[in-house]
């Protein structure tokens, strides 16, 4: 690379970002043709554009490498193209997760998300803010219960113990004999062999095959519940409590796809619990 090229560097990015990501019509067709070729007609009509101005915003992306023109008139995407849009959609669903919950995000502790995790942020786009109110103070804890009890499978990161919960995932595990995955601190473990010792039958719960437990070493900042269709997702505040009274929900395969990777983050950081 020549001096003149470094130099041009910068400007040549910065003129395919501002091309691709600060005119809301070009960004809207390079998303649209996401999903594969398409006439001028279906990029126009849908956009709510005349053909001069769809041409005119094409032909812009054209010079920039990022779409071509077939033989068949048809507009498609380059191959620099076709990452540019995966970019720029990770980037637009970031934007809208933490816009549309500025507020949580700002008062929590979000240590507990690896890098690679935060990167993909944007796959909670979805997601919804569930807080408890004046009118129901425990609106978090019931549709936490209301998950676990029509739960299908569950995988749970889980750093403050809480008797309710455990109590439902033992009747899950023993009477409906689904699959629990349970990943906790060392102290909640202590909270959990402490009831062993004195209940007899919540010990042949945690012997159950299709219960497997594991142990972390270190604290963990957040906690997951992970079923076969919801995702609900706590953090500690930033005063180092736990946040009881709010959390991120969603139902999409987006956000179940994010925990599970959470999930598996964790499980490998993990010792198997032999009970």
């Amino acid at each position: 690379m020549t001096e003149a090229d470094k130099e041009n560097k910068p400007k040549i990015i910065r003129n395919t970002l501002h091309l691709a990501a600060c005119s809301d019509l070009r960004r809207r067709i390079l998303i649209a043709l996401k999903t594969g070729k398409k006439p001028l007609r279906e990029l126009r009509d849908p956009l709510g554009v005349s053909s001069t101005t769809a041409i005119h915003a094409l032909r812009e992306l054209k010079k920039a490498n990022l779409v071509f023109q077939a033989e068949d008139r048809g507009y498609a995407l380059t191959k620099i193209g076709e990452v540019m849009v995966l970019k720029l959609v990770d980037i637009m669903d970031a934007i809208e997760v933490l816009e549309k919950h500025e507020d949580f995000w700002l008062v929590h502790d979000l240590s507990g998300i690896p890098l690679p995790l935060l990167d993909k942020i944007g796959a909670l786009s979805n997601s919804s803010l569930l807080s408890d109110t004046t009118a129901d103070i425990f609106k978090s804890h019931t549709t936490l219960l209301q998950i676990l009890e029509t739960a299908n499978e569950v995988k749970g990161i889980y750093p403050v113990f809480h008797l309710d919960y455990l109590k439902l995932l033992e009747e899950l595990v023993k009477r409906r004999r689904i699959d629990v995955e349970l990943i906790v601190t060392n102290d909640v473990l202590e909270d959990i062999v402490g009831l062993m010792e004195t209940e007899e039958a919540f010990k042949s719960f945690l012997q159950e095959p299709n219960l497997s437990l594991f142990a972390m070493n270190e604290d963990i900042k957040l906690a997951l519940t992970l079923t076969d269709s919801i995702f609900y997702l706590g953090f500690f505040a930033d005063n180092g409590v736990y946040d009881r009274n709010s959390a991120l929900i969603g139902d999409d395969e987006k956000a179940l796809s994010w925990g599970r990777e959470l999930h598996e983050h964790y499980r490998k950081l993990s010792t198997v619990v032999d009970l």
